[in-house]
């Protein structure tokens, strides 16, 4: 979890959630699930690897750096902080794929980002944004399937899942393996007195252990999805560390967002 970096939450066995301008302790967008439990795709066919090369080096192969959502053949889901400042030919998304940088999966180029005009860098607000891919996905319902997008915020204490290929620990490796965790939502007042200041917005919700820790979204995770009752209500976005009692993982709110991506998407 990047309280204050950018992190590509990748699941890891406690699920920490790391974002790009406030790392779980890193200044790395990579993380993976703490806590957790190693997981097939075909029990998260939404889940994608939204892979990354730098544009100075071309020749380099594309490897893991977020995750992401599918929401429609032609669109992923995942966080600003994942792509802000990279243009699309720097990324490829992999589907169907269990392992964190195998090429066993479908694989199709990113034609446009659409990345919310209103994130915050800074404080994180607004971390979503939309991938147009090169070509849509061949969905076939089991290791590859639209999620449906939740439209009301969960509540506190419902259970919610997170899944990616993030750190098992803070600064930690990356699990090849896709991950999962399952932790409690945490109500926004309750997660705004634990970080201070005013820092969750409504447009943030939060999940985690407080008070205990151990499972959380970590570097590496960014941009996955956190889904409560089989539909996609949080994106992975930042956090203090990863999997500490005292901060809870915090995640864009996918329904707080709900108009302004139908509108990106043209209400298909």
């Amino acid at each position: 979890m990047a309280h204050a970096n950018l992190l590509l939450l990748g699941v890891s066995l406690s699920l920490v959630i790391v974002a790009l301008a406030h790392p779980l302790q890193d200044d790395s967008p990579n993380g993976r699930i703490v806590g957790g439990y190693a997981t097939d795709v075909i029990h998260f066919p939404y889940q994608i690897s939204l892979r990354r090369k730098a544009i100075t080096a071309p020749k380099n192969p594309y490897t893991h750096y977020c995750g992401g959502s599918i929401i429609n053949e032609n669109y992923i889901l995942t966080a600003a902080h994942c792509v802000i400042a990279n243009v699309a030919s720097q990324f490829k998304v992999v589907a169907g794929t269990s392992h964190r940088n195998a090429i066993d999966g479908v694989i199709v180029t990113v034609s446009e980002i659409i990345m919310h005009e209103k994130y915050d860098p800074s404080t994180y607000d607004n971390d979503i944004a939309l991938l147009v891919l090169g070509s849509p996905l061949p969905l076939n319902n089991f290791t590859m399937k639209v999620i449906e997008l939740g439209t009301e915020a969960p509540k506190d204490g419902d259970m919610s899942t997170i899944s990616g290929w993030g750190t098992t620990q803070p600064g930690g490796d990356a699990s090849d393996q896709l991950l999962a965790v399952d932790v409690p939502i945490v109500g926004n007042e309750q997660c705004d007195e634990d970080y201070g200041g005013g820092s969750i917005t409504p447009g943030m919700l939060c999940a985690g252990l407080r008070g205990e820790g151990g499972k959380d979204a970590c570097q590496g995770d960014s941009g996955g999805p956190l889904t409560c009752g089989g539909k996609l209500h949080g994106v992975v976005s930042w956090g203090r560390s990863c999997a500490l009692p005292t901060h809870p993982g915090v995640y864009a709110n996918v329904a707080h967002y709900i108009d302004w991506i139908h509108a990106k998407m043209g209400n298909i």
